[in-house]
């Protein structure tokens, strides 16, 4: 059984500074990485260290612009979470038969094969109920 788990409102003052922060390490990243590779002359920096601040920008990058995107897309990562299960209901409809992996007891409305194969309503695991 999955149960899907409320979860409060994204929006308002929590939109607005995620997309804040989101924007500054944006820029944070993308201020290192066109300052490395469009500086010339004699302040040019050697290639080694235009590659070391450039793996050190694009994960500033990377995350900023995913906060500040999903920030004004009015969605949050955390939303999109896939549900919870909660533990197995201590009271079903089966009387003597549970499952051997969970515990959960069969409800009313379990498949059982003739040859006693069932499908656990709660872990989707199959067993056979007589042994």
């Amino acid at each position: 059984m999955r149960v899907q788990v409320p979860m409060p409102p994204f929006g308002g003052p929590a939109r607005f500074i995620g997309a804040v922060f989101g924007f500054v390490f944006c820029g944070i990243g993308l201020a290192i990485l066109g300052f490395m590779w469009t500086v010339q002359g004699s302040d040019e920096p050697p290639l080694f260290f235009k590659i070391f601040a450039s793996f050190i920008a694009l994960p500033f990058v990377a995350m900023g612009g995913t906060l500040f995107f999903t920030s004004l897309k009015r969605r949050s990562m955390i939303l999109e979470m896939p549900t919870i299960q909660q533990s197995p209901p201590a009271t079903a409809a089966g009387k003597d038969y549970a499952c051997p992996s969970c515990g959960a007891r069969l409800g009313e409305d379990v498949d059982v094969s003739p040859s006693g194969d069932a499908k656990c309503g709660y872990c989707r695991k199959w067993f056979n109920i007589h042994g």
